[in-house]
């Protein structure tokens, strides 16, 4: 049963480590422009148990390579809490996202991504375990510029590995608004619900709020 509870909590916390992060807002960051994003993540309902939560740190470096396709790079780290005594799960997750803006303000923006995470799991018991594990994402997402916000949507499919073996997939749809105290600043506030698939069949969802700010040079 440990075993079993491990190796679900793991798929679980590679699954956890990312917002709306393929796509934001659907608006693209401009040819040669940089962005940054500082933001903090909260699930709940982990490994559909309501006792188990995740927290999660990172941040986001944006390039705007053409006028229309983007290049963000991410990094996050995170821990699990109210898990069963004994046991500590934490780690870090790097990765990055193509976005390419299909449609501006016409009379919405609308985006398209693609997207590849690494992670690195660390769960304590009696032992300590390190293990590597992959996800790739696709996504759609809406925007729409409405001075100070701008409001957005968003449907993003991922795929998890963990240690070379498929654990997951998962449908996330979001939503959520920037708030822009300036033409470079703005806050982001959102809220994703995900909907999980364990490999082995296992259904459940869990929703997670996502709060950051960010600014473009």
């Amino acid at each position: 049963m440990r075993t079993f509870l491990v190796s679900l909590l793991l798929a679980v916390f590679l699954i956890s480590t990312a917002s709306a992060e393929l796509l934001t807002t659907a608006n693209p960051i401009g040819q040669g422009k940089w962005a940054f994003e500082l933001l903090g993540l909260q699930n709940q309902n982990a490994s559909n148990n309501s006792a188990y939560s995740q927290t999660a740190y990172g941040g986001y470096a944006g390039y705007g390579l053409t006028d229309k396709l983007d290049l963000l790079v991410n990094v996050a780290s995170a821990n699990m809490s109210g898990l069963p005594t004994g046991m500590e799960i934490s780690g870090t997750a790097i990765g990055a996202n193509l976005k390419y803006a299909v449609i501006e303000e016409a009379p919405v923006s609308v985006a398209v991504g693609l997207g590849y995470k690494s992670t690195n799991t660390t769960i304590k018991t009696i032992t300590t375990t390190n293990t590597p594990g992959t996800q790739m994402m696709l996504g759609i997402g809406v925007s729409k510029i409405m001075a100070p916000f701008i409001p957005y949507g968003g449907v993003a499919y991922r795929k998890t590995a963990s240690n070379g073996t498929d654990a997951s997939t998962q449908l996330d749809g979001t939503i959520g608004s920037a708030i822009a105290w300036s033409k470079q600043g703005a806050i982001f506030i959102e809220y994703t619900l995900q909907s999980i698939t364990l490999t082995g069949g296992t259904n459940y969802s869990s929703g997670q709020i996502a709060l950051g700010v960010g600014y473009k040079i």
